[in-house]
């Protein structure tokens, strides 16, 4: 099973919203629409529905690129309003950015929102009081955490599961990782897929029955910007390799098909399959 998702956010919204303040984000130029008009040609070219987890700010910004996007057929999901982590944020502030960003992209697309992305695949065991916020506010699947990454005791599986908190059931699909050495990386989309050649990355999407391959619109654009606000290393890691994306992808797309997340999610809840639990 492959699966296509891409995190809606800018060039310059990195790690957890703590490198560049929000308050100056409206100072740096936009690559939002141009990037998305580019993956949506793509993925019309290649007849492929994806989920798209869209930031609120980039809604709120950009209320034309959540409509086109849905109307194209794409599934909706949500990405946190500016991309705080949930462990720095606290259950009545997570609860007010969930439901406030929520209720912006279902009043743009005139649908509920059931999929959610946690920023940097950060929910762990810290945050389990995030389990029934989710659910309470209409979350049905969540693709939240990266495989292998340890949740006190247990690891968390590199297949789908269900999050399991006081009695709540949340279906979880997560980011795989693959292993070399002792060190975890993920192979299906982004950074290393960007840098890594292509008959690798093949070889690691063939040897996996999951993968969750995810982008984010700057890995599909050849023209980054660069600002003085960033690190310098963050400024070569967000255009290093990003004209080979497209490539990459589109030959993987010849010889398997990718699919959405809900669309995943309503095959394994179909299926005699038994997922496992993972308490938090």
């Amino acid at each position: 099973m492959n699966i296509l998702s891409f995190d809606i956010e800018d060039w310059y919204m990195s790690y957890d919203a703590s490198q560049i303040e929000v308050s100056r984000w409206s100072e740096l130029p936009g690559r939002i629409r141009q990037n998305l008009d580019d993956i949506l040609s793509f993925l019309e070219e290649h007849q492929t529905k994806a989920t798209f987890y869209i930031m609120g700010w980039v809604a709120r910004e950009y209320p034309d690129v959540v409509k086109k996007v849905f109307s194209k057929g794409h599934e909706i999901g949500y990405h946190s309003f500016y991309h705080q982590l949930p462990v720095n944020q606290g259950p009545d502030e997570f609860e007010k950015d969930l439901s406030e960003g929520l209720a912006l992209l279902e009043d743009l697309i005139g649908e509920k929102v059931v999929h959610y992305r946690a920023p940097r695949f950060s929910l762990c065991h810290r945050t389990a009081w995030s389990l029934p916020i989710l659910v309470g506010n209409g979350i049905k699947v969540s693709s939240s955490v990266k495989s292998v990454r340890r949740f006190g005791n247990e690891k968390v599986p590199s297949h789908p599961f269900f999050f399991s908190y006081n009695g709540i059931q949340l279906l979880e699909l997560p980011l795989n990782q693959a292993s070399f050495f002792g060190i975890n990386f993920v192979y299906t989309g982004s950074g290393y897929f960007r840098i890594l050649p292509f008959e690798v990355i093949r070889q690691l999407y063939d040897a996996a029955d999951y993968n969750m391959a995810y982008f984010h619109p700057r890995d599909f654009d050849t023209d980054v910007p660069k600002t003085d606000l960033l690190p310098f290393y963050r400024n070569i890691m967000s255009s290093l390799g990003n004209n080979t994306t497209a490539n990459k992808l589109s030959r993987l797309m010849r010889s398997r098909q990718f699919i959405t997340v809900g669309q995943a999610a309503g095959l394994y809840k179909e299926s005699d399959q038994k997922l496992p639990l993972l308490y938090l």
